[in-house]
C-alpha cells in the first residue's frame, strides 16, 4: 500500500461541524533519548465516504504539539491536525449499584427509628413506675399489707430489670446499625464521586472518497522520559580483552505503560523548531572535573560507593598540577589524575542510534529499568599502578587505545575482575584523548607500603642561621603472585615557594625525577612472589627561627 506522510499543525480546538469519532490507539514504537521520547501511537480506523474527523484519545499530556506527524496507511487526504486537551472521567457512575445500596439505607435507617421509638416508650415507662413506686406504701394512711408491699416491690424490680436489659439490647443493636449505615453512605460517596483527569487528543480531519479501514499512526515527542548510560565492565585475566556490557538505564513519566513495544535509543539531542541548521565557530577551553570529597574516607564515587579511580588532588601543594602524567613512554597515565587542565571537545550532537532486538515493556512512573542492549570485545594493555603516599593499594588499569570505534557514551561501569564485583568507576569520553584508561579496582595479590627507614638516623644541624634536615622514606613493594609483574609507581618531594626554603634530591632509586612538580616515577618488574625496596632522600634547608609546614 503507499504511505503518505502528513506534517500539517493548526494549533485551535474550534473544527466541530462534524461527527466525531474516537478511537483508542496503542503505542508500538518508542524512541528515547538522553532527554525526551518519540513515541508512535497506531489505530484502525473505518472511515466513511467524505469527512471524517477522528480523535485520537488518551494521549500524554505534555505531548509537544509541534513535532506531530501523522502516517495514513492507503488512499485518503488529510485535511487538518490539531492537538488539545480534553477532562476525562476516570469512573462511569453505576445507577443500579447507586439505587440498591439507597434503598439499602432506606431500610436501615427504619430500622433505626423502631429502635429510637421502642427506647423512648421505655424510658417513659421507668419514670412511671419509679413515680408509682415512690407513691405505693408512703406516709401514715398506707392500707398496704406487708405481703402486698413485697409483692409490689418485687414487680417494680422484675419489670425495672426488663426494661435496662431491652434498653441495652437496643444500644447494642443501634451500634451495629450506626456502623452499617456509615459504611453505606461511605460507599454512596465513592459511587457518587467523579475522578478527572486531563490527557492529550489529537483531532484528525480526514477525506476518504470510499468508505475503507485504514491504518493511521501519530508521532510525536514527549519531555517525560530519558536514558542514562551504565556499564558492565568485565575482565577476566591481564593477558585476555576487555568485556563490555552495554546497559540503559530508561525512566518514563508519560502517565501510560508501554507495553511490548519496539525500543531504540539514541543519543542525538533532537531538535524542536524548523529552522536550518547554522555553523558557528566551535571553542576549545579546559576541563574542569571536581571530585566527591568525603571527609572521612577521601574521594568517593557516585552513591557513596568507593571509587577506584584516585589522583593526586589530595596533595597538600598549594601549586598542585598533574603529577600522573609522565614526560613519555607506556608510563602514561595521565587521564588517572582528575586535574585542572584537562582538555575537552563537546560530545558529538549527531548522535547514535541502538535498536533493541526483544520487544520491551517500560512503566510509567517506576523505578527506572534496566535494558541490556549491546556487547563488546575491547583489546586493551593493562598496567599495575601505586601511589603509596596516598593509598596502600595497588591497582589494575586498562588502556583501551581508540575507544572511539566502540560508541562508548560517559556513564558508570560496573567493574568485575575474574567475576568478582571489585566497585564503580566513571567513563569519561569527553577528552580529546583517543586512549580511555580505565581502573580495574585493587589486586589483593600485590602489597605495597611507604615508611620511614629503620637504618637512617639524622639529627638536624644549623649552618649560620638556617637549619638542615634530612627527610628520607622506603618504598617496599612485594608480588604475591606466581607469575612477574611490571608495576609503576608514583611519589613526590616538595616543591618551595619561598627564596629562603630549598629542597634538595639525595636519593631516587632510579626514578625518574621531574624537578618543576617533584615528581618521582619508577617501573619496575617484580618477580614472582618476589619484593623490592625503593628508597628516596631529600634535603630540607630554611632559616631557623622558622616553622615549615611539613608535607
Amino acid at each position: 500500500m503507499k504511505q503518505h506522510i502528513f506534517i500539517i499543525l493548526f494549533l485551535f480546538s474550534g473544527l466541530q461541524a462534524w461527527a466525531e469519532t474516537r478511537i483508542p490507539s496503542r503505542i508500538t514504537e518508542a524512541t528515547v533519548y538522553r532527554s525526551g521520547a518519540k513515541l508512535t501511537n497506531v489505530a484502525s480506523v473505518r472511515l466513511t465516504a467524505g469527512s471524517n474527523q477522528i480523535v485520537f484519545e488518551k494521549l500524554p499530556v505534555d505531548l509537544n504539539p509541534n513535532s506531530i506527524q501523522v502516517r495514513i496507511e492507503g488512499k485518503a487526504d488529510l485535511l487538518s491536525a490539531f492537538f488539545r486537551r480534553a477532562t476525562i472521567e476516570l469512573n462511569q457512575p453505576n445507577g443500579a449499584a447507586i439505587k440498591a445500596l439507597q434503598d439499602s439505607i432506606e431500610t436501615v435507617n427504619d430500622r433505626i427509628l423502631r429502635l429510637m421509638a421502642e427506647n423512648e416508650i421505655l424510658n417513659k415507662e421507668e419514670s412511671s413506675l419509679q413515680d408509682n413506686q415512690k407513691r405505693v406504701g408512703a406516709g401514715e394512711n398506707s392500707t398496704l399489707s406487708v405481703n402486698d408491699w413485697k409483692e409490689m416491690t418485687q414487680y417494680y424490680r422484675t419489670r425495672l430489670t426488663e426494661i435496662k436489659n431491652r434498653q441495652l439490647e437496643i444500644t447494642f443493636q443501634r451500634r451495629k446499625e450506626d456502623r452499617l449505615m456509615a459504611g453505606m453512605n461511605e460507599r454512596l460517596r465513592k459511587f457518587n464521586h467523579r475522578e478527572t483527569q486531563t490527557l492529550g487528543e489529537i483531532v484528525l480531519q480526514i477525506e476518504s472518497a470510499t468508505a475503507q479501514t485504514l491504518n493511521i499512526s501519530c508521532v510525536y515527542f514527549i519531555t517525560q522520559a530519558y536514558w542514562t548510560p551504565a556499564y558492565d565492565l568485565r575482565a577476566e585475566a591481564v593477558d585476555k580483552p576487555l568485556r563490555m556490557v552495554y546497559k540503559a538505564v530508561v525512566s518514563q513519566q508519560s502517565g501510560f505503560d508501554w507495553q511490548a513495544v519496539k525500543l531504540k535509543l539514541s543519543s542525538a539531542r533532537p531538535l524542536s523548531n524548523n529552522n536550518r541548521p547554522i555553523l558557528t565557530p566551535q571553542f576549545i577551553d579546559y576541563y574542569v572535573a571536581r571530585p566527591i570529597r568525603d571527609l572521612d574516607d577521601g574521594l568517593v564515587g557516585r552513591a557513596g560507593v568507593q571509587s577506584n579511580v584516585y589522583n593526586l588532588s589530595q596533595t597538600r601543594s598549594e601549586d598542585r598540577r598533574d603529577m600522573a602524567k609522565p614526560s613519555s613512554g607506556f608510563g602514561d597515565v595521565g587521564e588517572v589524575a582528575v586535574t585542572d587542565e584537562e582538555v575537552v571537545l563537546e560530545e558529538n550532537a549527531s548522535g547514535e542510534e541502538f535498536e533493541i532486538t526483544a520487544p520491551q515493556s517500560i512503566v510509567s512512573g517506576a523505578e527506572p529499568q534496566t535494558v541490556r542492549y549491546k556487547e563488546e570485545q575491547m583489546d586493551a594493555i593493562y598496567q599495575y599502578h601505586a601511589v603509596p603516599k596516598m593509598d596502600p593499594g595497588v591497582f589494575l588499569l586498562a588502556k583501551i587505545p581508540n575507544y572511539g570505534r566502540y560508541g562508548l557514551l560517559s556513564g558508570t561501569a560496573q567493574i568485575f575482575f575474574k567475576d568478582t564485583y571489585v566497585g564503580q568507576s566513571e567513563i569519561d569520553t569527553k577528552t580529546v584523548s583517543d586512549t580511555l584508561l580505565l581502573s580495574l579496582g585493587r589486586d589483593e595479590d600485590i602489597s605495597i607500603k611507604r615508611v620511614k627507614p629503620t637504618d637512617l638516623a639524622y639529627t638536624p644541624k644549623f649552618l649560620n642561621n638556617f637549619k638542615r634536615e634530612l627527610v628520607a622514606y622506603d618504598i617496599v613493594v612485594k608480588n604475591n603472585k606466581k607469575i612477574p609483574i611490571n608495576i609503576e609507581i608514583l611519589d613526590q618531594i616538595p616543591v618551595s615557594k619561598q627564596d629562603d626554603i630549598t629542597v634538595e634530591l639525595e636519593e631516587r632509586s632510579g626514578a625518574q625525577y621531574s624537578a618543576d612538580f617533584g615528581k618521582l616515577l619508577w617501573h619496575l618488574e617484580v618477580p614472582a612472589y618476589g619484593s623490592k625496596t625503593l628508597r628516596f632522600k631529600y634535603w630540607l634547608k630554611y632559616p631557623k627561627d622558622r616553622t615549615v609546614a611539613k608535607p
